[in-house]
């Protein structure tokens, strides 16, 4: 008996239509439009950076047509429905992503009468876009629209992460080993390690949103690198102090080139750069040197010990010294909090907002600024590890001169 073909799951069909990014999902009658929807996707790159697709890009063999709609419109940024035609289908779907609070934009041909109760949402018209100056036209009023109320999340993330040549990257990461023996002193031992791992889970996640699922970046040993890579013509993601990653102090110099403050991550007072020795964060302005410094408390646990509560991390983000077209991000600090809470303010759109507020206007999205910021770490009263909600943008600034 001859076995029924395979079918690729639902999900798996969307994201080879999109290329794994966040995208738009444009609602028209089947097969109709063409250089309407040709106009739209355009707009939609050019506004937002986000795919463009309509039912008819995903592959309708062996699928349910009314599940395959659903599930593209719920995973959708923001649905675009064209209402030209008074298609039974189109204003279904419309129904379905207003019933479950989609952001949706209406677009029509001139002239086409709007049902009285869609008269509340926003609509744009255009003419039929075959003229080359009426589909610009209609193009930059889509995209003006599209900017002021597409969720930012990509277009932060962009701004933040990319070089203007932003491949190949290279991620510089050293997790330590979480055991009693081996961990941070003064931090619980568990089973993950929260400051490098924030930072690899982070940027790939960000990276993945921005590119799909067809790039690579590379994740690189801290430890093991080649010692010429940093020079090389890549954008450098480094995480953690220069304890657990040798390449970022000499970094961190290079993109502050004795500008004020300086931030430095060396051995706590006392100490000497030896072993397992506890790292302090330094700011240096007008002549003095200050320990910025966290907090400690207790946990329970099996040792009674005394762990860090609250620590202070670092994000410096820069051209590359040898390579301007290419970008430095630095996350790093004191322990495991500071470096973790350095690395999502970082890679998450809703903290690099804060990040933005405290910059001033264009510097986030100029990558031939140096800029810094000062976060603070703290940990949750329920099992003692960090979240987003636990994390602070105290300060940010931008180093001025060439």
């Amino acid at each position: 008996m001859p076995q029924s073909p395979t079918v690729e799951p639902m999900w798996e069909a969307i994201l080879r239509a999109t290329g794994g990014k966040p995208y738009t999902f444009v609602v028209m009658p089947f097969g109709s439009r063409f250089d309407t929807f040709q106009v739209v996707e355009r707009a939609v790159e050019r506004a937002v950076g986000l795919s463009c697709i309509r039912a008819d890009n995903i592959p309708a063999s062996g699928y349910d047509l009314l599940g395959k709609v659903q599930m593209a419109i719920g995973r959708a940024e923001v649905v675009i429905v064209d209402i030209s035609e008074p298609n039974q289908n189109v204003f279904y779907e419309l129904g379905y992503a207003a019933g479950i609070r989609k952001p949706i934009l209406l677009i029509a041909e001139k002239g086409v009468a709007v049902p009285t109760n869609l008269k509340g949402l926003q609509l744009i018209e255009y003419e039929p876009p075959r003229d080359r100056a009426k589909a610009e036209a209609f193009s930059n009023s889509l995209q003006a629209e599209l900017q002021s109320r597409v969720n930012t999340q990509v277009a932060l993330l962009k701004d933040m992460l990319l070089g203007e040549s932003p491949l190949p990257a290279c991620i510089f990461a050293h997790p330590l080993y979480p055991s009693s023996s081996a961990r941070i002193r003064g931090q619980l031992p568990d089973w993950r390690t929260f400051g490098d791992n924030l930072g690899i889970l982070g940027l790939l996640s960000a990276f993945g949103a921005i590119f799909g699922e067809t790039t690579n970046v590379e994740l690189v040993s801290a430890r093991y690198y080649a010692p010429e890579l940093p020079e090389r013509d890549v954008n450098l993601y480094l995480i953690g102090s220069g304890k657990a990653n040798p390449a970022t102090p000499g970094m961190l110099r290079r993109l502050m080139r004795d500008r004020e403050p300086k931030w430095e991550l060396a051995p706590a007072p006392g100490e000497s750069a030896q072993g397992d020795y506890p790292v302090s964060l330094y700011r240096t302005e007008r002549g003095g040197t200050n320990e910025v410094k966290g907090k400690t408390g207790t946990w329970p646990s099996a040792e009674g010990s005394i762990v860090h509560t609250e620590d202070y991390g670092i994000v410096m983000r820069g051209p590359h010294p040898d390579h301007p077209n290419r970008l430095v991000l630095v996350m790093a600090g004191a322990h495991s909090i500071g470096t973790g809470a350095a690395c999502l303010a970082a890679t998450k759109s809703f903290l690099i907002q804060r990040i933005k507020q405290k910059l001033p206007e264009g510097v986030l999205a100029d990558k031939h600024c140096t800029f810094w910021a000062l976060v603070r770490g703290k940990t949750n009263d329920k099992d003692g590890m960090l979240d987003m909600e636990g994390v602070k943008v105290e300060e940010a600034g931008v180093y001025s001169g060439a």
